[in-house]
């Protein structure tokens, strides 16, 4: 993953509970803060509802964007 992809969350990031809000969405990686990070991946996220937020992931909690067919 490199800043510029598109992404959404993984299983593993769904079924986490603080990232609820999240679900359905997608983002946009905007920065890679170094491995010592405990979430190192910003990522500007666009809810369902249409507004945006800046948000931090781990890495196995998102995954590359796939639309639905």
């Amino acid at each position: 993953m490199k800043v510029g992809d598109l992404v959404q969350l993984s299983a593993y990031g769904e079924a986490r509970n603080q990232n609820y809000t999240a679900v359905g969405g997608y983002g946009i990686v905007t920065k890679f803060n170094g491995n010592q990070s405990q979430y190192p991946w910003s990522v500007l996220w666009y809810y369902r509802s249409g507004s945006e937020n800046s948000m931090r992931f781990h890495k196995r909690e998102l995954k590359k964007y796939k639309p639905d067919n």
